[in-house]
């Protein structure tokens, strides 16, 4: 399949003010169609994970486990999109990309509840392992329960970092093997990972699905935007969701979390509110424990019904992630381009494959020494 560029000012989710700069200085914008309804999808999804964490019981396998799942899904098939189209020459620009998107809301919010932590409970061994997890995106590789509940900080209020690992790992592992293999870019080759985690039931196995996805569209288009083609992604969605309604088992989860996305891939152009939703999503969704705290301080000195607190408390948890995106992430991603520098771009690469390695050579240190 030819993608051809798409207009600048429907390309970013997070600069509303320079748009067509930052598009025009970034050569992944033209990778990737617009796609109106994934804005819309991050921010409903980001929700799930926030009345599910409120104590808001969903209908059937809906919850946010299920929403962090097609999150991941998501990723893949857009990631996996861009690798499709990027040489070896282009990785740094690739990396710095994930790492001006990726790190720097991810590091205000874990310094925000590390350092509440400290100042509420104090410093602890399972303060210190978590810290060292979280910063170097091991949490999921090294996290177990129940074990964790009683260790991490704030009784496991940063337990939702561990899908920001599973991403991070990600962005780290698919670029070597789509673009250093010479099969990478294979759908047989995707296909085959994917089973394997389907099989074992990993969290990455989502993320491999949609970069299989991704890499089938480019040869055979799957979300064209017609009606028969997207009706038919949505009654498979359907009868998954409905399968996962009796048998809520992982591999039936990921795969209509593909199905999903894939859903509500239609090509269009971009509304400037769905662009604003989709861009406070992640702000939302690793802030809203920071709403929650403060509608607790609230209630102390104004009692209120449990659905009251829950309700005030989402849309405090919007408010916060407006505010952090307006102050982190919009700020950031308005000025990269003019930051950008290959040299910048590998000092990127090298230091998130470096803290991985740290991380993972700390964390099996850490379980022999638990031994």
């Amino acid at each position: 399949m030819t993608t051809t560029p798409i207009l600048a000012k429907h390309v970013s989710a997070v600069d509303m003010s320079n748009v067509t700069t930052c598009a025009s200085a970034n050569p992944e914008t033209g990778k990737l169609l617009a796609y109106p309804l994934l804005d819309w999808l991050r921010f409903v999804l980001a929700s799930v994970v926030v009345w599910t964490h409120e104590g808001i019981v969903l209908p059937g396998p809906i919850n946010g486990g299920l929403a962090v799942e097609v999150f991941l899904a998501l990723s893949g098939w857009l990631i996996g999109g861009i690798l499709i189209r990027t040489t070896p020459a282009e990785l740094p620009r690739f990396f710095y990309n994930r790492s001006t998107r990726i790190w720097p809301p991810y590091l205000a919010t874990a310094v925000l509840l590390y350092t509440f932590a400290a100042v509420k409970d104090g410093i602890d061994a399972g303060w210190l392992k978590y810290l060292f997890y979280d910063m170097t995106f091991t949490h999921y590789t090294f996290t177990r329960f129940p074990q964790a509940l009683s260790e991490m900080p704030l009784g496991g209020t940063g337990n939702h970092f561990w899908s920001i690992s599973v991403e991070e790992q990600f962005y780290l592992f698919a670029p070597l093997i789509m673009l250093l293999l010479p099969f990478g870019r294979k759908i047989w080759l995707w296909a085959s990972i994917a089973g394997v985690l389907l099989v074992v039931q990993s969290q990455f196995a989502a993320i491999a699905l949609g970069v299989m996805a991704a890499i089938a569209h480019s040869r055979y288009p799957i979300a064209t935007g017609t009606v028969r083609r997207h009706a038919v992604l949505a009654a498979i969605s359907v009868l998954l969701l409905a399968l996962a309604w009796h048998w809520n088992v992982p591999p039936i989860r990921a795969i209509f979390a593909l199905t999903m996305v894939l859903t509500l891939t239609i090509p269009a152009r971009r509304g400037r509110v769905g662009m604003l939703a989709g861009a406070i999503s992640y702000p939302l969704y690793l802030n809203h424990w920071a709403a929650g705290f403060m509608i607790q301080f609230v209630m102390r000195y104004i009692p209120m019904s449990h659905p009251a607190e829950q309700a005030l408390s989402y849309l405090n948890a919007i408010l916060v992630a407006f505010v952090a995106w307006y102050l982190i992430d919009r700020q950031m991603l308005a000025r990269r381009g003019r930051w950008y520098s290959p040299t910048l771009g590998q000092v990127c690469q090298s230091a998130a494959y470096g803290l991985l390695v740290i991380g993972l050579t700390g964390g099996f240190l850490l379980l022999l020494m638990d031994r």
